[in-house]
């Protein structure tokens, strides 16, 4: 008997009425449903601490672990393993991947199917997914309150790092509000595209992994797409204009943007790992920009940066970081939208209203702004050129 295999999906923690924790719903079901009865999978279960979601798992035929306050991410996570008797095992958030595509998918459980003292990852700083080879390296992740430094307990405790190779659909992950808005701009634009296309990808997978829920869900809800379609005009224009990327910015998604666009790039990148090494929870994240907002204000931070770009891309944690201040979701949800009329914090509210008065598109958010959601419209505006 071959070991057992099991995916461990945790979903919690936001108010279940807000959009962003609907949207993560149905990319958790539709995740658990891509795993289910996979080759490879024994058991998929479903951490949760929403009752409505636990019993639609259920339905699925998932098996359901009910959290509740106080919630330990590697006391739960040990305690499943131990409970299931997992040999190796996968473990995400509901809104991880939530665009994995069934070859993708494929690759994850043949890595893991290996065994080994390894781990499989989409990100070689802060994963969203992981895979475990042997779920002896559970014990090193057990003391973690949240899951942010699970890489580093990792190669710590000397396991081997296997990184899935990267795309748009192994990269974006659903964890801020703004990641709403990149995932909406990409139903929108496979539903344009669908006519000529049909709703099916020449590799038998969903053309971005998308799931029927979050399809429906999201062709449903009405969100102003509008700066985000025009900064969209600016990264498929042939004539290099400049293009700033702002915040948590890496290596790989410079290298990408110089590789398959004609942009000249300014990059202001900051406090990379800030969440996963701890640097936010103590107070220590410190930014340029920042030092500049503090001193000349914000109206003239985006005065400058437009002056000298013709699209921004803003990831504005590393600011809220900075600032010593962290909006509730309702507050970043609108500042992410734009509508900085309704945004109660005042810090946050004036950059809003000074970026949505400049005269080119600041698309603000979260990492996604600068990493995943950024990879995931270029890569939509490639294939729509190629035409397949």
């Amino acid at each position: 008997m071959s070991p057992k295999t099991g995916v461990i999906i945790f979903e919690g923690g936001l108010d279940p009425r807000t959009l962003l924790a609907e949207v993560r719903r149905w990319t958790t079901l539709d995740t658990a449903e891509k795993f289910l009865g996979r080759p490879g999978v024994d058991t998929v279960i479903l951490a949760t601490d929403q009752p409505d979601l636990a019993r639609e798992a259920e339905a699925l035929g998932a098996a359901v672990h009910r959290t509740g306050p106080g919630f330990h991410f590697g006391r739960t996570l040990q305690s499943l393993v131990s409970e299931q008797a997992l040999r190796r095992v996968v473990f995400l958030g509901g809104g991880s991947v939530p665009l994995l595509r069934t070859d993708e998918a494929d690759l994850l459980l043949e890595w893991v199917g290996r065994g080994g003292r390894r781990f499989v990852a989409n990100n070689a700083q802060s994963p969203d997914i992981i895979g475990l080879g042997s779920t002896e390296a559970v014990a090193s992740l057990a003391s973690l309150r949240t899951d942010n430094a699970t890489l580093f307990a990792l190669t710590d405790s000397g396991h081997e790092r296997l990184l899935l190779p990267e795309t748009a659909t192994v990269s974006f992950d659903l964890d801020t509000p703004s990641d709403v808005v990149f995932l909406a701009h990409e139903v929108s634009r496979l539903a344009r595209r669908r006519p000529a296309a049909g709703a099916a990808d020449r590799r038998g997978a969903g053309a971005s992994g998308l799931g029927p829920r979050t399809t429906a869900g999201l062709a449903a809800v009405r969100l102003d797409l509008s700066t985000l379609e025009r900064a969209a005009d600016v990264l498929r224009r042939p004539d290099y204009l400049p293009v700033s990327l702002v915040g948590r910015v890496s290596g790989p998604i410079i290298s990408y943007l110089n590789a398959n666009l004609r942009v000249r790039l300014r990059v202001f990148s900051e406090e990379r790992g800030m969440k996963a090494l701890g640097r936010l929870d103590e107070g220590k994240v410190r930014s340029l920009l920042g030092f500049v907002l503090e001193d000349l204000g914000a109206e003239y931070l985006v005065e400058r940066l437009d002056e000298i770009s013709d699209a921004i891309f803003w990831d504005t944690r590393v600011l809220m970081g900075h600032l010593g201040r962290w909006p509730d979701e309702a507050d970043r949800f609108e500042a992410d939208l734009g509508r900085w009329e309704r945004v109660r914090d005042p810090a946050l509210a004036r950059l809003c209203r000074a970026a949505g008065q400049a005269k080119h598109p600041f698309v603000l958010g979260g990492h996604s702004v600068v990493a995943g959601g950024l990879r995931l419209l270029v890569e939509g505006l490639l294939e729509d050129s190629r035409g397949g």
